[in-house]
């Protein structure tokens, strides 16, 4: 869910402050504003959601609020690497045991910019288990001289497929990244490779 509100001095749509804190009772006081027409057809809801916000003590209960809000469709979590491997170990403890709880029939936890160090890797396995889609940023597997790569995509991919996690590639921009895709057999895909975003 992309949040935005309207800024009257600048006439424009931003991003509300301190966004990446929002407490959960800020995320239910949004979604109640939603139009129950467009609640109604909801076949999916992708939420990206922080570390704090997964390991406050109610996240269970806005789990399960949520599903009743969407009358049980599926519910897509997002959660991202960076902010996993910046989380110390009591917050990463609590996500670990929230992923563990939730009924992964209807809610589909994704990583997100999972990149090529050792760090990533270390900090993610213990989640492999309890996530169903592991989101790579595949600009962080090209090789530099500035730029060591401890982990392939290759590898990601192994490590990812004894657990059922099914792998995305992310940011693919030119041939060279589609070819990489297509090596791999990774068919889900985002990026400007497909096409660029326009005004609707």
């Amino acid at each position: 869910m992309l949040l935005r509100e309207f800024d009257s001095q600048t006439q424009c749509w931003q991003l509300p402050s301190d966004v990446n804190n929002f407490p959960l009772s800020k995320i239910v006081h949004t979604v109640k504003k939603i139009d129950p027409e467009i609640i109604a057809n909801i076949k999916l809801l992708s939420l990206n959601m922080t570390v704090s916000q997964i390991s406050d003590f109610r996240a269970t209960y806005f789990f399960k609020w949520i599903l009743g809000v969407i009358n049980h469709q599926q519910l897509l979590i997002e959660i991202d690497a960076t902010d996993l491997c910046q989380s110390n170990f009591v917050q990463r403890h609590k996500v670990l045991k929230v992923l563990k709880q939730i009924d992964h029939s209807l809610i589909k936890i994704t990583i997100e910019n999972v990149d090529s160090s050792k760090k990533t890797y270390r900090i993610i396995k213990p989640y492999l288990p309890y996530t169903d889609f592991l989101k790579f940023d595949i600009q962080s597997f090209k090789k530099s001289p500035s730029h060591w790569i401890d982990i392939t995509l290759a590898q990601w991919q192994r490590f990812a497929s004894k657990e059922g996690t099914v792998p995305i590639v992310g940011k693919v921009e030119n041939a060279d990244q589609v070819a990489l895709a297509d090596q791999l057999n990774i068919n889900l895909r985002q990026g400007y490779a497909y096409g660029e975003p326009k005004r609707i």
